[in-house]
């Protein structure tokens, strides 16, 4: 069920792939509830909570690609764009017109990680969202910096169902090095390759682990080139 790109520039096609995904977990959510009510103790409210936080992933996920997609389509370059947080200095002086998180710009609302999906190993970077353009991805059509979103230092039961619900399978690929070297926009920026991650190869977006099985991190590209 591996949903490989046949093109690079599928953004519309994702979006309703991702919508879809969500309302089929939000489906799944309430049988798995109705069913949790006769069998206290089983342990399967685990897994209905981990579908539900995988539903909300994708579904901020598809609101950030649309976000993208508008600016662009209305004007905005990939690298006009401008990830300046409403915590930051420099939010409010204008021009806003390419600020993802500006009400005058894409308007997207910052997110946060529910406590119970953090898996927090190493810092700096905290557990939580990040949106940059800081690396390529080697699928992607070009050797330019492409945007990512990542939720980064998540639980591994989220991030079995969010790749559960993406290519069918529990298991998660594996990222060689510190996760956020390449998802991240730190001190450290890698470009992702199929030499650091063989079975990311193709997907827009997955979750993924370290080799040590210790840290999970979801990533989108939200913008290619």
């Amino acid at each position: 069920m591996k949903q490989k790109e046949n093109t690079i520039n599928t953004s519309s096609g994702n979006a309703l792939i991702y919508v879809l995904i969500a309302i089929a977990l939000f489906a799944a959510l309430g049988f798995t509830l109705s069913r949790q009510t006769h069998n206290a103790g089983t342990g399967e409210i685990d897994a209905a909570k981990a579908d539900i936080y995988a539903a909300q992933f994708l579904t901020y996920a598809t609101q950030a690609k649309s976000v993208i997609d508008q600016m662009m389509f209305t004007g905005s370059n990939i690298d006009d764009l401008d990830f300046t947080l409403p915590s930051e200095a420099g939010f409010n002086v204008a021009p806003h017109i390419h600020k993802v998180y500006h009400p005058e710009g894409g308007g997207l609302t910052p997110n946060t990680l529910p406590a119970q999906t953090i898996n927090q190993v190493s810092t700096p970077p905290d557990a939580g969202w990040y949106m940059g353009r800081f690396n390529n991805v080697e699928w992607t059509s070009s050797t330019g910096s492409d945007v990512i979103l990542t939720a980064h230092q998540i639980s591994k039961s989220v991030c079995e169902a969010i790749d559960e619900a993406i290519t069918g399978s529990l298991t998660l690929p594996i990222l060689k090095g510190n996760l956020e070297d390449f998802l991240v926009d730190s001190a450290t920026d890698t470009d992702l390759t199929v030499t650091d991650c063989a079975n990311c190869e193709g997907y827009m977006t997955l979750c993924i682990r370290n080799a040590a099985d210790t840290a999970y991190s979801f990533y989108t590209i939200l913008a290619d080139r």
